[in-house]
């Protein structure tokens, strides 16, 4: 009798608190979605995942549904941390550079783990229904469209971009499409990614090829990518602040 009234009180130190339990199961849901999709991802393998019982899991949420709008809600609020963190470009070449710059390094960032989850669940949601990718592209588009719009007009304007004007919506949703399947694919086991260079290599590359697909000249790429280097904050026309963590608990 006294050993298991032992037990339970250690039972009762061990127990995490309410909040930090719920946010626990929505990181291993979102890991367990991001490889399965919503319909290949079962439950038990996300409470094996959290390192609870199912019984437990249900406790929290009711249904995989409930638990799976948690992850998409956590989702939205990377997809801010990531695009606060890029920042808007403001109506110049140097500033299209570097934030399409910015997006693309970001795709690929192990310190963004959960925005490159966000990226798989973005393409099962695809593949599936389409209701979360939409909102993700809604968001996304209205974020990004006007000023992106401005920047290309200002690069047109002074020379930098040559040939036909592209549609800024098409323009930012070209460049997502180039950074969500870099990062998608680059998060395939060792040796499946279909590069064949370095992930540094890879999103130079993909710089280039997004940046010469928009218009721009190989001088004007040039001279930006050498000037971003060292001035981001100017180029991106907003004073220098600390990068906020995208990856933070919810």
């Amino acid at each position: 009798m006294t050993q298991r009234n032992a037990s339970d009180r250690l039972k009762v130190r061990k127990r995490i608190p309410a909040a930090e339990r719920r946010g626990s199961l929505i990181r291993a849901a979102r890991k367990v979605f991001a490889e399965r999709g919503f319909d290949g991802a079962k439950t038990s393998a996300i409470a094996e995942a959290a390192g609870v019982s199912e019984a437990l899991l249900y406790r929290h949420f009711p249904s995989k549904r409930a638990l799976y709008g948690a992850v998409l809600r956590q989702l939205i609020q990377t997809q801010n941390a990531v695009y606060d963190a890029i920042g808007s470009p403001a109506p110049s070449t140097e500033s299209l550079v570097v934030v399409v710059s910015g997006y693309l390094r970001a795709c690929v960032d192990p310190e963004q783990s959960s925005w490159r989850e966000g990226l798989k669940v973005l393409l099962s949601s695809l593949a599936g229904d389409g209701t979360y990718a939409g909102t993700v592209y809604r968001r996304a588009t209205g974020l990004t469209v006007e000023p992106l719009a401005a920047a290309l007009s200002a690069a047109r304007a002074c020379g930098d971009i040559e040939g036909p004007a592209l549609s800024p919506l098409h323009t930012a949703m070209f460049i997502e499409h180039v950074g969500t399947m870099i990062s998608v694919a680059s998060q395939l086991p060792h040796g499946s990614a279909p590069y064949e260079a370095d992930l540094v290599r890879v999103v130079d590359d993909a710089i280039w090829f997004c940046c010469r697909g928009v218009g721009l000249n190989i001088a004007a790429i040039t001279r930006c990518l050498a000037a971003v280097r060292n001035d981001v904050p100017r180029i991106l026309g907003r004073p220098a602040r600390k990068r906020r963590s995208a990856t933070a608990n919810p």
